[in-house]
């Protein structure tokens, strides 16, 4: 009989949710938080959740790591606003969000008042436009707006309300490229959530030629029979990707003794199936060039991420599998392009089309566990871990080197 996860209270889960500018480009991220799988995020642990959060973010993952030294949002309770833990952490990196819970007393205004004069940011969480919060207001530089819990009419409401003071306005649980539009038409400055992993359709158009060309690498890449001289070939037909393929082998992230000169140097070093899902990355990388970097990041952190998770479990032996699921999981966002529509044309195995497609086959709970982590969906998280049977330890530690190994990459592409 399978035995049921224990808890560790020194296993740490920290994921992060992006938040964009105008121009889809990273303006910062959400910090998500839990200890352990004990118990999930409720009232009666909010102030040690902020704590801990702050504690580990700052101090143990360090913000270069979780952040790339950009803006970290961290809700505050009511508790941790008194207290002033806010002062013991950066005020260029930090950005403290107010619950919705707290309530607003004149403490709370006093508070906000000081950590704003100390050059603080604040941001007003699931806001909703209310007499209470107008004395707030003066003391707040963002305001966070639920898209899925409000309406357009009160949407427009709190752009009018708060049109003539110093405050911008961020949409969050902005989950589709048409949610991002409207923000956008509504004068929104930031926008929080997963839009930039789906398609961005736009009827009639045709796939670029330069994503046609590169979606032919990765057919030939990914034949069963292709060789090491075809492949060398096929990355010689565009000097560019060849370029960048060896500057990503020659990166720290590989940490090669000597360097790497040669496509069948790095063939040699790499071995086949590793060199192909790297190859891959880099093809990847290259149709990106339209879309918001954090969207190459993602699927590089859950290809990682795959690999790592998969290492310490019954899957190992498909670890590499496991990466590239990791990798192709956000494809349909690189050609704007329905997944099945793309997976028609790529030679990947079933297994990996089934996990993506259908959450089906050997793969498909590894797959619902990393897009649940990422979410920060810890009820998931805690069930799919324990049909899993991943160590709790490991996971938050594979998450992290997931993304400090991913942002090694991209200091040195």
């Amino acid at each position: 009989m399978k035995q049921k996860q224990k808890p560790h209270n020194f296993a740490i889960f920290v994921a992060r949710q992006p938040i964009f500018n105008r121009h889809k480009e990273l303006y910062g991220y959400e910090i998500l938080f839990r200890s352990g799988f004990e118990n999930f995020y409720n009232a009666l642990d909010a102030d040690a959740s902020t704590s801990k959060t702050l504690i580990n973010s700052f101090l143990v993952i360090g913000t270069d790591s979780l952040t790339g030294g950009r803006r970290a949002f961290i809700n505050f309770t009511e508790e941790t606003l008194k207290t002033n833990l806010a002062y013991f952490f950066p005020k260029e990196v930090l950005t403290i969000e107010i619950l919705e819970t707290v309530p607003i007393t004149h403490e709370i205004i006093a508070i906000a008042k000081k950590l704003k004069s100390q050059g603080y940011k604040i941001a007003l969480d699931d806001f909703v436009f209310t007499d209470e919060y107008r004395e707030l207001l003066p003391f707040a530089d963002i305001i966070k707006v639920d898209f899925l819990n409000t309406t357009t009419f009160e949407r427009i409401q709190i752009h009018n309300e708060t049109a003539h003071l110093n405050i911008k306005l961020l949409a969050e649980k902005i989950e589709t490229y048409e949610d991002f539009h409207e923000a956008l038409s509504l004068g929104y400055s930031y926008f929080q959530g997963f839009f930039f992993s789906q398609p961005e359709i736009i009827e009639s158009r045709d796939i670029p030629i330069y994503k046609l060309n590169y979606l032919e690498i990765l057919q030939q890449i990914h034949k069963e029979d292709v060789d090491f001289g075809k492949l060398e070939e096929i990355i010689k037909r565009d000097v560019s990707l060849s370029f960048k393929l060896l500057k990503f082998i020659n990166s720290a992230a590989f940490g090669f003794a000597s360097q790497i000169g040669s496509i069948k140097h790095a063939l040699a070093l790499l071995g086949i199936r590793e060199f192909k899902n790297w190859l891959s990355f880099v093809v990847l990388h290259s149709i990106a060039q339209d879309k918001p970097q954090e969207l190459i990041v993602t699927s590089l952190i859950r290809a990682k991420f795959s690999e790592l998770l998969a290492s310490s479990s019954q899957l190992k032996p498909q670890a590499s599998e496991c990466f590239l699921m990791g990798l192709f999981s956000l494809v349909d966002a690189f050609f704007d392009r329905d997944k099945k529509e793309i997976f028609q044309q790529l030679p990947l195995t079933d297994d990996i089309k089934n996990a993506i497609l259908k959450q089906q086959g050997p793969y498909a709970k590894l797959y619902q566990f990393i897009t649940a982590y990422e979410k920060g969906n810890w009820e998931s998280v805690n069930r799919l871990s324990e049909e899993l049977q991943l160590p709790a330890e490991q996971i938050a530690q594979s998450y992290r080197k997931a993304i400090e190994w991913a942002n090694t990459f991209f200091v040195h592409q």
